[in-house]
């Protein structure tokens, strides 16, 4: 295991609360509402812009460009608020964070932007921990694309080479699995997936308390079949 790459949403900070109340802040002004199914199946994981594209196809509007920029500022705008008031940390991220950032290196790769995660990580004193961060801002294809992942590492073997199959992911949605499985990544799901999103990962955790590095290393030296 020559690296471990986490999403920065859902698996270090409790954001999906707040993404999704913001979602149906900016559609529930064009007379759309979002319900909990919708947003599990179509939305949650992806980019606000995707997300939004996602949800107006779902709920039958127009997929016009103009509404779709309004509908994503209007998120954007609601969620900054909403986590200004206030934001959890995962349980065990941030633990397992430190234990692994002197054993191996790490990444984000996120769907969150640049701004968001710098804002939480210094507050969590984790603005160093990182060997880089890959974030919205940066211009590629997001989830469920594999290009986030890729840019990932091709980053990371700037300073010593390394191979997607020796690398490990957390990640919380079912677009951020697939983009990690799509780069050749091994995906780890954590949090409350609906077991068919779960299924698609290597591995599966409920939470990341608890979980140690000797774990991560066994499940670095195993290979699917």
């Amino acid at each position: 295991m020559q690296a471990v790459l986490l999403e920065f949403e859902g698996i270090l900070a409790d954001t999906t609360p707040h993404r999704l109340a913001a979602l149906r802040d900016a559609l529930v002004v064009d007379g759309l509402s979002l319900d909990d199914e919708t947003w599990v199946e179509q939305c949650h994981g992806l980019s606000v812009e995707a997300s939004v594209h996602a949800a107006r196809r779902a709920l039958g509007a127009s997929d016009d460009p103009v509404a779709v920029e309004i509908a994503r500022l209007r998120a954007e705008k609601s969620f900054t608020q909403r986590i200004g008031r206030g934001l959890l940390m995962q349980p065990g991220g941030l633990a397992l964070v430190q234990a692994l950032r002197s054993q191996r290196r790490l990444a984000l790769v996120t769907r969150a932007g640049r701004r968001e995660v710098d804002f939480v990580l210094t507050l969590a004193g984790l603005a160093d921990a990182f060997t880089c961060v890959v974030t919205a801002d940066d211009k590629v294809e997001g989830k469920p694309s594999g290009a986030p992942y890729a840019l990932a590492l091709e980053k990371l073997s700037r300073t010593a080479p390394v191979a997607p199959s020796d690398v490990l992911t957390f990640e919380d949605a079912r677009p951020g699995i697939r983009a990690a499985r799509a780069a050749g990544v091994r995906a780890i799901a954590v949090g409350p997936l609906p077991p068919h999103h779960a299924m698609e990962a290597d591995a599966y955790y409920p939470t990341l308390s608890g979980l140690s590095f000797d774990q991560l290393r066994t499940l670095g030296r195993w290979r699917p079949a």
